[in-house]
């Protein structure tokens, strides 16, 4: 599978189990998701982290310590109706929609040492090519180096994931 991001509506066959887990402050694991995941990415996984989450910070981010991150939303239709949900963007200085490699990172000759402040999360330096909209258990796979939307924005609820191959 070479997908950067995947999209899944309706992942959750009782979605409102996950979803009650705001109320009690805990993010729901089961086996259904773990099954769910594995099989869409046609591999054996295991889950590094898992928390619910809701927030209205900006900023660009990539996780190098997982393989895929895995956003549900899980916000009730008419909570999330407009919201567009987590962005996707690139670099605007080297064109890269990803953390770099360390080939790109000699190609482009990139200082190791000055990554944190070439790559800094401040807007200004990003260029959004795309987003994909909330919808109520709908899940957003993405390859967990990838630069993506730090947190999505107003008041979408969704369970954040890190997938990491077994």
């Amino acid at each position: 599978m070479n997908e950067k991001i995947i999209v899944v509506d309706d992942l959750y066959d009782m979605p409102h189990v996950y979803h009650g887990g705001f109320f009690e402050n805990k993010c729901v694991i089961t086996d259904e998701m773990v099954g769910k995941i594995s099989q869409i990415l046609g591999r054996p996984i295991s889950i590094t982290e898992a928390t619910n989450e809701q927030g209205t910070s900006s900023g660009v981010v990539a996780h190098l310590r997982c393989d895929w991150i895995a956003v549900i939303y899980m916000s009730l239709p008419l909570e999330v109706f407009g919201e567009m949900g987590i962005k996707f963007y690139s670099h605007k200085q080297t064109g890269l929609e990803a953390f770099p490699t360390q080939d790109e990172m000699k190609l482009l000759q990139l200082d190791e040492r000055n990554l944190e402040n070439i790559f800094s999360s401040d807007l200004d330096l990003w260029k959004e090519y795309g987003c994909v909209p909330a919808r109520y258990n709908r899940l957003v796979m993405l390859k967990g180096n990838q630069w993506h939307s730090y947190n999505l924005n107003s008041n979408i609820k969704y369970q954040k994931i890190f997938v990491n191959y077994v």
